[in-house]
């Protein structure tokens, strides 16, 4: 994996191998409770439509299979879900200048001195009649200015992670049509990074963990990869002023099982120079045969300070993607082009999924 912070590869990247795959992922939470995770794919990675072109032997690539997914909660419970894979006229990313659009939502980002702003409008509706609308603004003084030689590293291209905001401002608005509207006005902390696969995701590792937790003055992020038994292990302290300070231990702590028979460590410890902290992932706020999503916590000392932060964890487990067996589940949540399924049509069967 090559590990990189360069604003200026948040642009799409050519994909021409089939199983290649990119997102652009952003997340914020704000002071009221209010979280949301959007992430823009071209070549949807969890796609059985794109799984089944691979085993057909098609030479189908990546172009073909966009896709969005916009999930919103509070207090670490769904209050909005949506994942929608469109046909490519739906959809374009762009090579020359950062954009992205799939269906009637969209990002764009500009660039002034060490100031760079994204701008998301999102405009979603379900099967079922719920929609979601708003617009947020992600910005940030200290995103292109990750210092420490320390933090770029790697040199294989199979799979790419380009950290573009490690933390920033959010605002915006979003309005929520459901059994019960809500518009929600927003104000919290951010963050941005933006990931490329060049084989299908399956082929580069096996298991995935990651997370971000914001401190006052710095943002914890890790990034912990099983790849053929063999553990790829990477934690970084990014201070608001850009400086890195590199983690030298991880260690995965406390594994759950699911229902779904996935197990993953709900707790990790850190140790890095004047540095430790430890993680619980205290909410499982998405779940499934393959993928989970936590809202956590941390508590750290850095230099005999002790500091706390709330964030977000996920971890992914490729292979059983590809397994038919949870395929059925993957059609109740993922709406492809064409006609609907029909527990998407249903606001209270479709919330089951969730």
């Amino acid at each position: 994996m090559q590990i990189i912070s360069d604003y200026s590869k948040d642009t799409r990247t050519k994909k021409p191998v089939p199983g290649s795959y990119e997102w652009w992922y952003f997340d914020a939470i704000d002071k009221n409770g209010y979280s949301i995770v959007v992430i823009f794919y071209e070549g949807n990675p969890f796609s059985k439509r794109y799984i089944q072109a691979l085993w057909k032997g098609s030479n189908e690539r990546a172009e073909s299979f966009p896709a969005v997914s916009i999930s919103v909660y509070k207090d670490g419970k769904p209050l909005f879900y949506s994942f929608e894979e469109t046909d490519p006229e739906f959809a374009d990313f762009g090579s020359e200048n950062i954009s992205g659009r799939v269906g009637d939502n969209s990002f764009t980002s500009t660039k002034d001195g060490d100031l760079i702003s994204y701008t998301l409008k999102l405009n979603q509706s379900l099967p079922n009649g719920e929609s979601i609308s708003g617009k947020f603004t992600f910005s940030s003084a200290s995103g292109s200015g990750i210092s420490g030689s320390n933090f770029n590293q790697g040199s294989a291209d199979t799979h790419i992670w380009n950290l573009i905001l490690p933390k920033c401002e959010v605002s915006g608005r979003l309005r929520i049509n459901s059994g019960k509207p809500e518009n929600i006005s927003f104000n919290g902390t951010g963050y941005h990074d933006h990931n490329f696969g060049s084989e299908p995701m399956k082929e580069s590792f096996d298991e995935w963990y990651w997370g971000r937790y914001h401190f006052n003055t710095s943002t914890l992020i890790y990034y912990v990869m099983n790849v053929n038994g063999e553990w790829d292990k990477k934690g970084w302290l990014i201070g608001d002023d850009g400086t890195v300070l590199k983690l030298d231990s991880i260690e995965l702590k406390d594994e759950s099982l699911t229902f779904f028979g996935l197990s993953s460590a709900r707790k990790l410890e850190f140790i890095g120079t004047g540095f430790e902290a430890v993680l619980q992932k205290d909410k499982m706020i998405d779940s499934g045969p393959f993928y989970q999503r936590f809202q956590g916590k941390v508590l750290a000392k850095l230099n005999g300070k002790l500091m706390k932060a709330d964030g977000i964890s996920e971890y992914i487990k490729p292979d059983r993607i590809y397994s038919k067996l949870f395929w059925p589940l993957v059609d109740m949540r993922i709406k492809y082009p064409g006609k609907a399924h029909w527990v998407q049509k249903s606001s209270k069967l479709y919330r089951w999924t969730w």
